[in-house]
């Protein structure tokens, strides 16, 4: 007879070897929710009875042991949820966990994590590091269903709201290339125009040349190899990506309500200074926004500005400005257009700094900025990093 309680279960049986992957027959359809589950923990017995408990709930069901085997399992395979022990032979659980939310290998995965010895600094580590819920051995079957339950309708919800925004994104783009098809020169109107307004902005500073030029490139170079990453599924189409090259030259609009003195400063700013030139976010999303407002028609290229104006200098690390957002809740095209000023910040002379070479700029990115970028944009960056130095030598200063 199997207890109801895992944590205190008679001595274990021995099921099978204490890792690898093993799948379960599947219930029947109608007793099921279709999602997939991975348990994780180096107890075969532990896993038997999760199994039990779950599998008249949820669809395929596969079981590791130790935290490599866990990470490689699920790059092979979509997952939907993932019971994870915390204490786990070769790699931790938090490891584990770390692993999955800087890279996700599917949209909207659930973990939730188990331990026999957390407290409750414990438990909120794990909910800060990305995990979704917790349970606490020894944690009965009728308690383990529920919190699997819970997880996978949040889960199902989200991947609805990601349909419904996918599906209006598609319209959005099908009107779109309706108008570019009837008048494209209205859209070609538009980008010039935005260029233009720009430029005047730029040629305040000594950010002079094909540097918007090259926002826009290294913008669309980041955003189609990222829209093949399984992770940015469902976000990322061929209308956010014109999008986001259209209004990438607006990021640093707002930089007209700031004084000249401070823009071209060629020291350090002190700290009323600083707080002048970081009003340029807000300054450059307001103004946005309200065209936006005056010009409904044209919402969503205005919104993806005033996004990029607001939010690119916010940090993965929620240490950033001016809203101090971190991680997904910054808008992932101010996420992408981040990387992208940075780079070209690095690689460009400024009068308080001279140029990096791509070496260098890279090196930084890649290894020396933890918590600026989102990691996920940052492990893309290393796959297109020497289109972006084309994109710089092809248009330099």
């Amino acid at each position: 007879m199997i207890s109801t309680v895992v944590g205190v279960t008679p001595p274990p049986r021995r099921v099978g070897p204490k890792s690898g992957i093993h799948r379960v027959p599947s219930p029947p359809p109608e007793s099921r929710s279709g999602a997939r589950v991975l348990l994780v923990d180096d107890q075969p017995e532990v896993r038997r009875i999760c199994r039990f408990a779950i599998q008249s709930e949820v669809g395929p069901i596969g079981e590791v042991g130790s935290g490599p085997e866990a990470l490689a399992e699920l790059a092979a395979h979509a997952y939907d949820l993932v019971l994870l022990d915390v204490d786990l032979p070769g790699q931790s659980g938090d490891e584990v966990l770390l692993a999955l939310r800087s890279v996700p290998p599917s949209p909207n995965l659930k973990v939730i994590m188990l331990s026999g010895r957390a407290n409750g600094d414990d438990l909120a580590a794990h909910l800060a590091n990305g995990a979704d819920d917790f349970l606490t051995k020894p944690f009965s079957l009728v308690q383990l269903r529920a919190r699997v339950k819970a997880a996978l309708r949040l889960k199902e919800a989200q991947d609805r709201a990601d349909l419904m925004t996918a599906r209006a994104r598609a319209v959005n783009g099908e009107l779109e290339r309706a108008l570019s098809a009837k008048d494209g020169e209205l859209l070609n109107a538009r980008a010039a125009m935005v260029l233009a307004l720009a430029k005047l902005v730029e040629q305040r500073s000594s950010e002079t040349g094909p540097h918007l030029f090259r926002m826009r490139k290294y913008c669309r170079v980041l955003a189609d190899a990222a829209a093949k990453r399984p992770g940015f599924a469902g976000q990322i189409d061929p209308a956010f990506v014109t999008l986001l090259e259209d209004a990438a030259p607006l990021h640093d609009i707002g930089k007209v309500g700031v004084p000249d003195h401070v823009i071209n400063k060629p020291g350090p700013l002190t700290p009323a200074e600083r707080r002048q030139m970081q009003a340029h976010t807000t300054i450059g999303a307001d103004t946005l926004a309200e065209v936006a407002r005056q010009h409904p028609f044209a919402l969503s290229f205005f919104q993806t500005a005033a996004d990029i104006a607001r939010h690119h200098h916010e940090r993965w690390d929620g240490t950033g400005y001016p809203a101090r957002l971190a991680g997904e809740s910054i808008p992932l095209a101010a996420r992408m257009l981040a990387v992208a000023d940075v780079y070209d910040a690095m690689r460009s002379r400024r009068v308080y700094k001279a140029a990096m070479t791509h070496a260098d700029a890279t090196h930084f990115l890649l290894e020396q900025s933890p918590g600026h970028f989102d990691p996920a944009l940052v492990d893309v960056f290393r796959e297109v990093a020497t289109s972006f130095d084309a994109v710089y030598r092809d248009n330099r200063e």
